[in-house]
C-alpha cells in the first residue's frame, strides 16, 4: 500500500448532508465512502454504529453488514459486494441525515488524530491480518455474548482505521484492544456456563 493516507471518510460522507433524493441506496451510500481506496473505510464507518449502547438484539442486527465486508477486506476486494437485496434497500433522506450527523463528529474527531506513520504496518500482511481479525470480531459482534462488545468494537475500528489511514500505530492500539476483548470474551462464556450450570442444578 502506499504511504499516503487515504481520502477523508467525513469529506466523503459530507455530500449525504446536501442530497436531495427523498431517499438513497445502501449501494450508493458504500461507493461514497469506497472511493476505489479497499473497503477499510467502509469497515470503519459500519462499525460506528455498533459502538452506539442499543439494545442487544438492535446491536446484532447492526453488526450484520460486517459480516459481508470484513471478510472481503481480508482478501483485498476494492469494491464491496452486498446480496442484491440489501445493496437496493433504500434509507430515507431524514433518517440518512440523522445518522450522519450522528457519527460525523467522531469521525471527524478520528481522522485529526490518526497519520500515515509506520505503514509497514499496513502493508498487504497487515492488511491480510487486520482483515481477518476484524472479521472474527464481526462473528462475536452479532452473537449475544454478555458484555462482550465494546472491545470487539473497538478492535475492529482501530484496525480499519489504521489501514484506512496508513497509520500503523492504530493498528498497534487495536492489538491491545483485541487482547482485552479476548479476555472479555472468555469472562463472558464463563459467566454464562456458570449461569447455564446454576439454572440447571
Amino acid at each position: 500500500m502506499p504511504d499516503k493516507a487515504a481520502p477523508s471518510i467525513a469529506d466523503n460522507l459530507e455530500p449525504l448532508l446536501r442530497m436531495g433524493e427523498d431517499a438513497v441506496s445502501v449501494d450508493e451510500i458504500v461507493a461514497r465512502v469506497e472511493r476505489g481506496e479497499g473497503l477499510a473505510p467502509v469497515v470503519t464507518l459500519l462499525v460506528l454504529p455498533v459502538l452506539i449502547p442499543l439494545p442487544p438484539g438492535v446491536s446484532m442486527a447492526v453488526a450484520l453488514p460486517l459480516l459481508f465486508a470484513a471478510p472481503q477486506m481480508m482478501i483485498g476486494r476494492k469494491d464491496l459486494w452486498l446480496p442484491k437485496r440489501l445493496a437496493d434497500r433504500r434509507i430515507e433522506r431524514d433518517r440518512l441525515r440523522k445518522g450522519v450527523e450522528r457519527v460525523m463528529p467522531w469521525i471527524e474527531r478520528l481522522e485529526r488524530v490518526v497519520r500515515p506513520r509506520l505503514t509497514f504496518l499496513t502493508g498487504h500482511v497487515g492488511a491480510v491480518v487486520a482483515g481477518a481479525v476484524c472479521t472474527l470480531m464481526a462473528v462475536v459482534l452479532v452473537l449475544p455474548l454478555p458484555f462482550a462488545n465494546l472491545f470487539p468494537a473497538l478492535t475492529v475500528l482501530l484496525f480499519s482505521l489504521g489501514l484506512a489511514r496508513r497509520d500503523g500505530l492504530a493498528v498497534i492500539v487495536g492489538c491491545g484492544a483485541l487482547a482485552i476483548a479476548v479476555t472479555a470474551i472468555v469472562w463472558g462464556l464463563h459467566g454464562a456456563r456458570l449461569g447455564l450450570h446454576h439454572l440447571l442444578r
